[in-house]
């Protein structure tokens, strides 16, 4: 049985979204803890202001819990802050928290905000994954929190 190679860019989540709102207003609704409740997670998932942690800051730590709104099934996540340019870029690392609590596989994610025609542009890329289908779980997943994100700052 023959393994098959999997290239670096089959393993990056893109994401490319135009909001109609200010880069500022964006920036804010992404990087403010207290704006996260609003927005974070895909449709059915929560994630409370009491359980995020953050010192936003290159080489401060953030961690998060996502709750399963039906079952209340805890998903813990962490990482580093690795770079901050206000208001148009930041990047972090990023791993779920394993069941025994060590931390699983860590991708690296970048948002990065250009101001285009009244609204504000953002990339958004994370990877590189172990699988295309964990790629592809995680794009499900944030597509839903980025529309989320659109209705928060009234720029749906």
């Amino acid at each position: 049985m023959s393994e098959q190679a999997t290239s670096t860019d089959e393993l990056m989540l893109v994401i490319t979204r135009h909001f109609n709102a200010s880069i500022n207003v964006l920036w804010s609704a992404l990087t403010d803890p207290d704006q996260a409740p609003q927005w974070v997670g895909p449709q059915g998932f929560r994630t409370p202001r009491e359980t995020i942690e953050a010192d936003f800051e290159v080489g401060g730590r953030y961690r998060a819990c996502m709750i399963k709104e039906e079952t209340g099934q805890e998903l813990w996540w962490s990482g580093i802050h690795t770079r901050i340019d206000p208001p148009s870029r930041f990047e972090f690392t990023s791993a779920w928290d394993n069941d025994d609590g060590t931390r699983g596989f860590e991708t690296e994610v970048t948002f990065e905000l250009e101001e285009l025609g009244g609204g504000t542009r953002m990339i958004f890329t994370q990877g590189p994954f172990d699988s295309v289908e964990s790629r592809e779980g995680y794009g499900g997943g944030w597509g839903e929190s980025f529309d989320r994100l659109a209705a928060h700052i009234g720029a749906a």
